[in-house]
């Protein structure tokens, strides 16, 4: 599906629009979303940063069940680039006391094999949170229409 990009801008905002009345909701905290599977994680992440035309990396905030605390778009880069900061992660995973994470950026070029520096970031992220006892479940790239996901790879053992 090709979209123009006054489509996307739209489709972006009204899932932000959504986004904000679902979470004031008091039921939200309650019936926050859970991530049981990469396939759940993988959708959420698509929906959220698959459309975005330069590189995004968003990071999922989770509770020991897996239940999202909050996501947070951390770092924005270029149309190929994007550089995430494993500090910047671990001080907030830990001001949100999140017992897990899960990490995703989008190639706006549509193809989602990770690059060389896409490996090193995981591997650092992944070293910090085990200081931190802080699960990193998974890593994904995402596009409009597919995703790659580090944890189904085999990439985070």
């Amino acid at each position: 599906m090709n979209l123009t990009t006054e489509q996307k801008l739209t489709i972006n905002n009204a899932l932000t629009c959504l986004e904000q009345l679902m979470e004031s909701s008091p039921l939200y905290k309650v019936n926050a979303p859970e991530f049981t599977s990469p396939a759940l994680a993988t959708d959420y992440c698509r929906l959220k940063i698959g459309t975005e035309n330069r590189e995004v990396f968003l990071v999922l905030f989770l509770s020991n069940q897996h239940k999202l605390i909050c996501a947070d778009i951390m770092y924005k880069g270029s149309i190929n680039i994007s550089i995430a900061s494993p500090r910047g992660i671990i001080k907030k995973a830990l001001d949100e006391n999140a017992a897990a994470i899960i990490v995703a950026h989008n190639h706006p070029s549509g193809y989602v094999a990770p690059s060389a520096e896409d490996i090193s970031t995981t591997s650092k992220l992944k070293s910090a949170c085990e200081l931190f006892d802080i699960k990193l479940l998974d890593h994904l790239i995402v596009s409009m229409k597919e995703a790659y996901s580090f944890a189904e790879q085999g990439l985070l053992n």
